[in-house]
Parts: structure tokens; sequence; C-alpha cells
């Protein structure tokens, strides 16, 4: 917030979400003010709120944003005791510019400028060329068109089967990786995103573990 006296401090604009983070944040990564522990990469093509939107749409470029607490996406540095934020004094640009009685500053940057983990990773990082790997052999797949096909009477039973491939070869690559690596679970999410069988939650889609993998259950079918 730019003006403290327009701010009520009712925490509505973080408990909605850590900001997504631009090119001058990647200064507060190099002075130690935040973390690759704080972040998460939202990947292309998965399911994210825009700013002040009303729904999730998919993400056309991937960026990171301060992650969630809680298991929600309410921003890991909002204190619900004191409705402040515990590091206003190295808060990201997006921060800087919110107001809720004038959008127009944070509009105006949405989707412009935004920090990838390859922005951030070290070029002698050994998960980095893990990372583009990764990318190639797990991409997010098309949500707007499983939405759609999902829509239909009948689910087809080779589209769970094509998704299963994909969501079961997600998950064996960056556990094979985290377990080499001793990843901590906040390392992961920075390194390559959210599972992607928990992309597919928004969709109804529901991963259901067998002795054989993941299984993908449509809800109420």
């Amino acid at each position: 917030m730019s003006d403290s006296e327009t701010c009520k401090r009712c925490g509505t604009c973080c408990q909605q979400g850590g900001p997504a983070l631009h090119g001058p944040d990647v200064e507060l990564l190099r002075a130690g003010r935040l973390n690759l522990d704080d972040l998460i990469t939202v990947r292309r093509g998965e399911l994210a709120f825009q700013p002040l939107a009303d729904r999730p749409e998919p993400v056309p470029h991937e960026f990171l944003k301060l992650k969630g607490q809680n298991g929600t996406w309410c921003c890991a540095f909002y204190d619900e005791i004191t409705k402040g934020c515990r590091r206003y004094a190295h808060r990201p640009m997006a921060c800087g510019l919110l107001d809720c009685t004038d959008t127009g500053p944070l509009l105006a940057i949405a989707g412009q400028d935004l920090l990838t983990r390859f922005d951030c990773i070290a070029p002698d990082d050994p998960l980095l060329p893990l990372a583009h790997q990764h990318e190639q052999l797990c991409p997010c797949p098309d949500m707007q068109t499983i939405s759609r096909d999902l829509e239909r009477a009948e689910t087809p039973a080779t589209l769970l089967l094509e998704l299963e491939a994909v969501v079961n070869r997600d998950l064996t690559f960056r556990s094979r990786v985290a377990d080499e690596f001793q990843l901590s679970l906040a390392q992961e999410l920075f390194y390559f995103g959210r599972p992607l069988f928990q992309l597919l939650l928004p969709l109804g889609l529901h991963a259901i573990e067998t002795p054989s993998g993941l299984r993908l259950n449509v809800q109420g079918r």
C-alpha cells in the first residue's frame, strides 16, 4: 500500500494470495530478503487467479509468487493477529503498488516483466538442467480443452488414461529428484511447481493412490 491512510488493514488482498514477482524483486532475493523457499512456481498453462479476477484462468507465462500458508493461498507473510505483513519493509513491488481505492498501478504491471524460476536459479545449480528436463517431459496439460472434454456426458476413457500417464510421470520424476537431492517440499515447489494431479483438482479430477500408481477419478461420476 503506497499510502497507509487508504488502507483499512482488512487483510483481503493478502488472504487472496501472495503477489507475483516482477523484475525489480530479484534484488530482494539477492539481498536475502526473500529465499527460494518462500516462492512457488506457477507454470504456464495452469489455472491461477490474475490480479482482481473473480475466477482462475490458464496463465500465458510462467511466474513466481509468494507461497501460501496453512494449505491456502493466503500470503505466507500475512499476520492474522496484527492484520499486517511480516515483511512490509521489504515487500515485493506488486504489494507496494496495491491500493484498493486505485487498482490502476497494479493492473498496469499485471503480466509484465514477470520473474520465473529460471531467472533465479544459479547457472551452476545441478537442478537447473533437471528443471528444464521436467518442463519438457511433464508440461502442464491444456486445462481449457480438458475442462471442455469433461463436460461431455461420458468422459472419454482415453483422456483419463493420457492424463494418468502424465500425472504419474510427473510424480515419478519429482520424487526421484527430491530423494536424490534431499529437497524439502518448499524447494520442490520452487523448482518444479505443484504436482500435476493437484493442478487438475479444480477441474473435478481427483487422484486415487493405487499399487500401480495414481488413478484419476471424475468427481460425481
